[in-house]
């Protein structure tokens, strides 16, 4: 889609899955901080005028850019075609919701187009580590750039968002034909082929199960593969997914990628960690062709370690409840299952705390964080005073 040199203009091309501009001399402006999840940023085309395409709507992140702006002078100019990507975190479930629904029209834009996202600003900058480990394991190897900052483009592709939170996690038509055609699947799902995609390998300090070694064991015991996705590249994980005619999946952000490939014939399940799981997740679940994915409850009682994370909380299942809900979906047979012991529970409800420290259940919890935000409200008073502020 070559652009004329002389006076700067927009062009739009209509696709099967929807719109593309293409825009020369157009420039972002980051914007004010509106509150802690909105900002004005914004993408403007030559004449200040707002470009469509560019909305950011997202659980951590809104925007609500200014209707015109003038180009920061200063700011970096991009030489070259360029794709306004969306917005960026650093946690993969994040990725795959929000950094993917604009990346179809890599299909109609030159080879070397640069991938621009965009972050929201925060005090200290996360790493993003697992973007391109998602794009290379797409085959993208267009060069990328995150930017907190303002930015000018030579030439800069706006595209429709046709997948992620936006949606409400779903996808509009043609996006998973994209998706298909940037990960085949190799074959139909093995039937007899069993995973259990567990969260052990994070660690005692994540957000986890009490006793996920002993469901573990019980669903080894079932022919189940116990496959740590963090121990694996993705291109390693689509593969496992696809080629599983059973999956049971930890609650967790590795059924945001299974939710993007899942084919008819395989059947799955996800165990909650908490009461009620997020309504994106619950939309993604079924909104490919194919059986749904089937959540199951089986929360006895929530715990969580004196720490401010709410996504560290400790889940004590009811094993009883989880056999009868995955025997009823033909997962499992469910002989010689039997729960671990009261002592065993302890035990691992306790894993990674520090000495003197306990599990703390809601309410215990919430005093727990009222304390802590008084107590660092003193300590940041402490440190203004004695600086003379």
């Amino acid at each position: 889609m070559p652009l004329q040199e002389g006076r700067p203009r927009v062009l739009r091309a209509r696709f099967a899955w929807g719109a593309m501009i293409a825009s020369e001399h157009a420039f972002l402006i980051p914007g004010d901080r509106i509150d802690r999840r909105t900002t004005r940023l914004g993408i403007y085309g030559a004449e200040g005028q707002l470009l469509p395409e560019c909305e950011i709507r997202t659980a951590a992140w809104t925007n609500q850019p200014l209707p015109r702006a003038v180009p920061q002078n200063e700011s970096p100019l991009i030489f070259g075609p360029a794709l306004f990507a969306g917005s960026v975190d650093k946690q993969f479930g994040f990725v795959l919701l929000n950094a993917l629904g604009r990346l179809w029209a890599l299909e109609e834009v030159p080879p070397e187009t640069l991938l621009v996202f965009a972050a929201k600003p925060q005090a200290r900058a996360p790493g993003y580590a697992v973007l391109p480990a998602v794009l290379r394991g797409l085959g993208l190897s267009h060069p990328v750039l995150v930017t907190e900052g303002a930015l000018r483009f030579e030439r800069l592709y706006t595209a429709a968002e046709r997948f992620g939170e936006c949606h409400a996690g779903t996808a509009l038509p043609g996006f998973y034909d994209w998706i298909d055609r940037r990960w085949p699947p190799a074959g139909p799902p093995d039937p007899d082929r069993k995973i259990y995609v567990t969260r052990s390998g994070l660690g005692p300090q994540a957000g986890r199960y009490a006793c996920e070694s002993h469901l573990e064991a019980l669903l080894a015991a079932e022919g189940y593969e116990i496959y740590q996705p963090e121990a694996h590249d993705i291109a390693h994980q689509v593969r496992s997914f696809q080629a599983a005619g059973k999956l049971i999946f930890a609650e967790g952000s590795a059924l945001h990628l299974f939710a993007l490939i899942r084919q008819p014939g395989q059947v799955s399940a996800v165990i909650h960690r908490r009461d009620r799981l997020p309504e994106v997740m619950v939309a993604q679940m079924a909104d490919r062709a194919g059986t749904p994915t089937q959540a199951i409850n089986a929360v006895r009682a929530l715990w969580w370690p004196p720490r401010r994370g709410e996504h560290l909380g400790l889940s004590e299942l009811d094993f009883d409840v989880l056999q009868e809900g995955l025997r009823a979906l033909g997962l499992i047979k469910g002989t010689g299952w039997h729960a671990p012991s009261d002592a065993q529970v302890a035990a691992s409800l306790a894993a990674g705390l520090r000495p003197g420290e306990r599990v703390l259940d809601a309410h215990a919890r919430a005093d727990w964080l009222k304390a802590e935000r008084a107590a660092r409200r003193k300590g940041e008073g402490h440190v203004q005073a004695s600086q003379g502020t």
